[in-house]
């Protein structure tokens, strides 16, 4: 009996300690991914909506550019410039504008957005609140109606929780409101000359 209590003891500390570093492993894991690149926990939050902007993309369009692709941080998501010429156009390819800002495609031509929640050029003043800023990322389609243009990938944002979806909202409406009138100087289509 003597030689089995020490066997038994010895299996019971090795559970144990299992036990711990499965715990301590699992917990460690959670706090990993949790921080890893920078991601705050998931559930609607102003800090995940900043850290969501920021990997898909967001500024790559709609934030004019100090030098090369780098964001101005005055005019943060703020849209294309009215001093964005739009590029040029060529039959069955797609031109960008040196500041990423405008396109023009096999669909017609297409300017960034303003973001910022300025009332009247930004969300704001283009009839978006949660609710509509929400459903135009399901369905492609703007308040008004009218699709989405290229580049926009709709299709990556149409897989988004409503919690992330929420959350960039909740970002965007942090950001200081900049008055940008995106198609100031462009003719648009139906425009009377």
């Amino acid at each position: 009996m003597r030689q089995l209590r020490p066997a038994l003891i010895r299996r019971g500390w090795l559970w144990a300690s299992a036990a711990g570093i499965a715990a301590i492993l699992l917990s460690s894991t959670g706090q990993a991914q949790q921080r890893a690149g920078g991601a705050p926990a998931a559930g609607a939050s102003v800090d995940r909506g900043k850290y969501l902007v920021s990997i898909t993309g967001c500024h790559d369009c709609h934030s004019p550019k100090t030098q090369g692709m780098t964001p101005d941080p005055a005019r943060l998501l703020s849209g294309r410039p009215s001093t964005t010429k739009m590029p040029s156009k060529a039959d069955g390819e797609i031109h960008a504008s040196l500041d990423f800002t405008a396109f023009y495609g096999p669909w017609g031509q297409t300017v960034a957005s303003n973001l910022t929640p300025d009332k009247a050029t930004g969300l704001p003043g283009r009839g978006y609140n949660e609710k509509t800023f929400i459903q135009a990322m399901r369905t492609g389609k703007k308040p008004n109606g009218t699709a989405m243009q290229p580049p926009m990938p709709v299709e990556v944002y149409q897989n988004l929780s409503d919690d992330d979806l929420r959350s960039i909202w909740m970002f965007l409406q942090t950001l200081k409101p900049v008055t940008n009138a995106v198609l100031a100087g462009l003719e648009t289509p139906g425009a009377k000359k």
